[in-house]
Parts: C-alpha cells; sequence; structure tokens
C-alpha cells in the first residue's frame, strides 16, 4: 500500500467495528473487508446529507447503493475519495478504515490516497488529448515512474475491454470516441493508476442499453482483481452485478446485506417498500 502520510496510525482497538442492527452480523465475521465505514457522517454546512452509517465493503466483490435522489449515495462515495474536500461547507464526522488507517485524517496524503481508491464519475470525462495520452497524463499526475509506461496503457485498456476497439487509434483525440467508450477510457484510466479500490457513481447513466451492458460485464470481471462500490439508480443493475447492496433513504443505511436476500427477502419495510416501488 501506498504511504498515505499520516502522523499515526490507529490503534486496533480504534479499528473494532461499531455494531449495526442493519447488518448481518455473519457477513461481518465471515467477509474480508477492504474499507469500514464507522459512525460516518456528512454535513453540508447545517445539512447533514449522511447520518451516522456504519458499513464494511468487502474486498473483491461490487457492493451497490441504492436508494432514491437525494439520499446520500453520491455523497458518501465522494467522501470515500475526499472529492468532497473541495467543498468549502463540508465536513465529516465518524471514520472510514481502510489498511489500520482512518483515511478521513486531515494528514492524509490525498493525492496518495485517489491513487489507491479510484473513481468514475456519472457523465464520461475524456481530457481532450489522444487516448493514449488520457492514459499517460494520469500515470504522470501521479508522478509514476516512465518505465513500462507503454506497457501499462495496453494492460489498462484491455482490462476496460477497450483495447482491441481503439489498438489502431491510439492517437487520435478520446473525445472521438463513443459515450460508452470514452467511460471505459475513464474507467481504464483510473485502473492504470493500479488501485486497490474503485468507485463508480453512476457509470451507466448516460449510457445506451448496449454500452451499459458492456460496462456491466467489464465490472463483473474487475472484482476479481479489485474492490468495487458502485452507486446506481437502476435496481435491476444492482440485482444483476453487485454481491452486496446498500440500501439509503434520507440520508440513513436504511439496509445492508448480501445482494440476492435484500432483494427477495428485505428485513426493513421501507426496503420492501422501495424495491417493490411504492416510492423512489
Amino acid at each position: 500500500m501506498v504511504n498515505l502520510n499520516i502522523k499515526s496510525k490507529t490503534s486496533t482497538q480504534e479499528q473494532k467495528k461499531t455494531s449495526s442492527s442493519v447488518i448481518d452480523n455473519r457477513m461481518k465475521e465471515q467477509a474480508e473487508v477492504q474499507l469500514n465505514l464507522d459512525n460516518l457522517s456528512v454535513f453540508y454546512g447545517n445539512n447533514q446529507a449522511v447520518k451516522n452509517v456504519t458499513m464494511p465493503i468487502e474486498k473483491n466483490k461490487v457492493t451497490a447503493f441504492i436508494g432514491p435522489s437525494g439520499c446520500g449515495k453520491s455523497t458518501l462515495l465522494r467522501t470515500i475519495n475526499r472529492m468532497n474536500d473541495q467543498i468549502r461547507i463540508a465536513r465529516y464526522e465518524g471514520k472510514i478504515m481502510y489498511d489500520g488507517i482512518n483515511i478521513l485524517n486531515k494528514d492524509i496524503d490525498v493525492v496518495a490516497l485517489r491513487k489507491e481508491i479510484g473513481m468514475v464519475f456519472q457523465e464520461p470525462n475524456p481530457f481532450p488529448k489522444p487516448i493514449k495520452k488520457n492514459i499517460t497524463h494520469a500515470l504522470q499526475y501521479m508522478k509514476m515512474s516512465k518505465v513500462n509506461m507503454q506497457e501499462i496503457v495496453e494492460t489498462s485498456l484491455k482490462q476496460a475491454a477497450l483495447w482491441d476497439e481503439i489498438k489502431d487509434r491510439l492517437n487520435d483525440s478520446a473525445l472521438s470516441l463513443s459515450g460508452g467508450q470514452q467511460q471505459r477510457l475513464c474507467i481504464a484510466r483510473a485502473l492504470a493508476l493500479q488501485p486497490n479500490i474503485l468507485l463508480l457513481d453512476e457509470p451507466t447513466s448516460a449510457l445506451d442499453p448496449i454500452s451499459s451492458a458492456k460496462v456491466e460485464d467489464l465490472i463483473m470481471e474487475l472484482k476479481e482483481h479489485y474492490t468495487i462500490a458502485v452507486v446506481t439508480h437502476n435496481m435491476e443493475q444492482a440485482a444483476r452485478i453487485s454481491d452486496n447492496t446498500a440500501f439509503m433513504y434520507n440520508g440513513d443505511l436504511v439496509e445492508y446485506g448480501d445482494t440476492s436476500s435484500l432483494f427477495t427477502n428485505p428485513k426493513e419495510q421501507r426496503t420492501e417498500d422501495y424495491i417493490s416501488g411504492k416510492f423512489s
């Protein structure tokens, strides 16, 4: 793991998981946890967007966050990547534990953190540069060695299931790609930094069904090597691609569990109402 440059690591006692009635304790005991959200709250000024969320994100699994618009899903995801640091009125309470470190610590090297925990956004946002330079620019920005850079470009594009489609067009503008290809390029750009965790914020919402299916297939393949957390409004998509699902409502974590059980036998009435379409 990259050195996140904080003054001190958190003790074993501080890493202890906080129990929560919405989480199946058996899951916590059996799974290897890559990230642990411990009583996490996020505020924008006086507005509490995420309320005391405690849950694990398991290694090499896909965790989906579902819930109506404005329920805190994307805010939570952006907090893991420290993107909300850019919002002046945003502040955090609680912990997000990663490899024994609370990554909300103010002394964290955020650039190093974002190499460990990559993020891809809702709208494809390739740089207005050649396809190849979209990958190499990210590597250079993170001050990674130029040795084997061409190999990293090829490997990341292959991981993103894009290499065969664009290997003869690497010097073309990334903006010449289709929307679905641009989104996979953004995923490749994140993968080039060799993260451990990949955060996807509604990665298919701007794509057509064929492109969406390709991204879904890609997510299923990537979880063999990465831990993935994805925000989606599409419950069918969550059911298809995720191992675990967290349902959020009004900033609260209402229920968290393995996806099959949550969709077929939810423990909370609000979860059942949401997945049955009684509110959205």
